[in-house]
């Protein structure tokens, strides 16, 4: 438990260096290393082999700091998908599993990467502390008060852990987007709402996914910690409900 919080910890700092740094391109990089190791890791819990999706993702990810940021991303991930399935139709590639990690976690990537390009780091320091409220106070609430079960995919969330996380969460969101957004105040509370429970549901899904694909961690790299996307996912359906609100 201690390294898991000490990896948590330094993984905040590091966060936070880059954010206060905020060069685009660096970041962009970084941005690009995460997409990488998300699908590598994806490619174990869809059962695939071909490792060149990785690639292909990463090359339709240098297309998106020449487009328009948040209006256009939508454009580069029809691209993607419409491309891939091209491939598989003329290769008469009978696995459709294959499109899977394209839709996640490459797909909520992009618009993470396209809300930044749009909104600057904030968006990102409202984002990230949103999750993290809502998940301290899911898991605190759930354990000292969390006696029935949320979901079969997930049986260690109670219900009242999840109430508990929507609340706190929400009102943590709405403090922040106020301090760190320049946008109406409608907007960050339908954006805090909605990060909070789509968040909820990215952590569940990916518990889901892990099930089906019978392992405790989507990867290794982060120790106790997991792999890269078990330390993103409630971002990658967070950032979904914040691209909806924010177009």
């Amino acid at each position: 438990m201690r390294n898991r919080i000490m990896v948590g910890i330094a993984l905040f700092v590091a966060f936070l260096v880059i954010a206060v740094l905020d060069i685009f391109w660096l970041n962009f990089i970084i941005f690009g290393a995460i997409l990488a190791l998300a699908v590598l890791e994806s490619l174990n819990l869809y059962n695939l082999k071909q490792k060149s999706i990785v690639v292909i993702a990463v090359v339709f990810f240098t297309l998106l700091p020449f487009v328009g940021g948040i209006q256009d991303v939508f454009k580069i991930i029809i691209l993607n998908l419409v491309v891939v399935a091209s491939v598989l139709a003329y290769s008469k590639n009978e696995n459709l599993k294959l499109i899977l990690p394209f839709i996640y976690p490459v797909a909520p990537i992009f618009i993470l990467f396209a809300i930044y390009q749009s909104y600057g780091v904030s968006a990102l320091f409202w984002l990230i502390f949103t999750i993290i409220a809502s998940d301290s106070g899911a898991y605190f609430v759930g354990k000292f008060f969390g006696k029935r079960s949320f979901s079969p995919s997930s049986p260690n969330k109670t219900l009242e852990g999840v109430c508990g996380g929507l609340i706190i969460g929400i009102i943590f969101g709405i403090v922040s987007g106020l301090f760190l957004m320049d946008i109406a105040f409608i907007i960050v509370v339908l954006c805090s709402v909605g990060v909070v429970i789509f968040g909820i549901f990215g952590d569940l899904f990916e518990s889901y996914l892990k099930r089906l694909a019978g392992v405790k961690d989507s990867g290794v790299l982060l120790g106790e910690q997991g792999g890269i996307l078990d330390r993103i996912d409630g971002y990658l359906f967070g950032v979904l409900a914040m691209y909806m609100v924010l177009i």
